[in-house]
């Protein structure tokens, strides 16, 4: 990985508050979408065009060529899902030895209605807690915890005035996530074999295992919760991109990865909640397909096969827009 730190001498003052900071945006063929979020890291967050690192898994890029040109651009010679997208990411926000935090931005996070400018803001907060932020390996935009049937969580949404600024979590979704330093330096990286589905839940399970804490902003928690739900999800990504039931192969990853996240970070009793689950998951499918991609992936599952599947990945990675007359 090449090397972008500062060479040209001592870096002006910061006027921004994300001095140390680099964002990471992935993203697999929604052009549109990715370049809506990267408009909004230098317009509205004010990160500058070489502090944003453009991960173009495969194919795709952005909706504006110029605008591509100016961040800095990395294309992989495939997708590698998730996993390998935010991995690469990672690693090359942090090859800037200045960089103290690596923000993970979804190519779709911009359909959600989070604080913006956010991210100067929730690291001064950071930054104000009693203990600084040693220990933080991860501070996620909504967050969830396990309560103890498979790999089922809940969607955890901090009450007004119950507590401080974060509160802890067990996994979370990408989203728009604050990566530590620290995490990295500590190995602890995206694992690319599980390619899709529950990758990050993995990722922020090895975090928390390597002693960091992983924490939600409750501010930005308590502004998604209704998109949180299934149907508000559904709501908000509806007019943009295909949902999850347009997508019968993303049934394979979660059926797969959530036996493997078993397998890495649960109890042995929860493989019974999670045949339970797949169960009613196969009764609520929507067509043979998507039963198809649910068998197949528990069966993949129990042998232990990871990385991509031919046959389950993304055809369509966000609708037309019509332009206006």
């Amino acid at each position: 990985m090449s090397s972008r730190a500062n060479t040209s001498g001592a870096d002006p003052p910061d006027t921004t508050g994300l001095a140390g900071v680099t964002a990471v945006v992935l993203t697999h063929r929604r052009p549109r979408l990715a370049g809506d979020v990267v408009r909004g890291l230098l317009a509205t967050e004010g990160f500058p065009a070489d502090r944003v690192v453009l991960v173009v898994n495969g194919e795709g890029g952005l909706d504006d060529p110029d605008l591509e040109a100016t961040v800095h651009t990395i294309r992989l010679t495939h997708n590698t899902g998730p996993a390998g997208g935010f991995r690469a990411g990672l690693e090359e926000a942090f090859s800037d030895p200045t960089t103290g935090w690596a923000y993970l931005c979804e190519d779709d996070v911009g359909l959600f209605d989070l604080p913006s400018p956010r991210v100067a803001a929730a690291l001064a907060r950071i930054r104000a807690l009693p203990d600084g932020v040693d220990g933080i390996g991860a501070v996620v935009a909504y967050g969830r915890c396990f309560v103890g049937r498979g790999a089922h969580t809940v969607n955890v949404v901090p009450a007004v005035g119950t507590g401080p600024d974060f509160a802890p979590v067990d996994v979370a979704c990408w989203g728009a996530t604050l990566v530590s330093r620290a995490v990295f330096e500590a190995g602890v990286l995206p694992d690319p074999t599980l390619f899709f589905g529950l990758e990050d839940f993995d990722f922020f399970c090895r975090v928390r295992r390597a002693g960091f804490g992983v924490l939600v902003d409750s501010e930005a928690a308590r502004l998604v919760a209704a998109q949180q739900t299934t149907v508000g999800r559904e709501q908000a990504i509806a007019t943009a991109r295909p949902g999850d039931a347009d997508e019968s192969w993303r049934s394979y990853y979660h059926a797969r990865n959530s036996i493997e996240l078993i397998r890495r970070h649960g109890r042995t009793g929860w493989y019974v909640w999670q045949v339970a689950y797949a169960i009613r998951q196969l009764q609520a499918a929507g067509d043979r397909a998507e039963r198809s991609a649910i068998l197949h992936g528990l069966w993949d599952g129990v042998r232990h096969r990871l990385g991509e599947r031919s046959g389950y990945g993304r055809r369509v990675g966000e609708f037309d827009i019509p332009s206006a007359k």
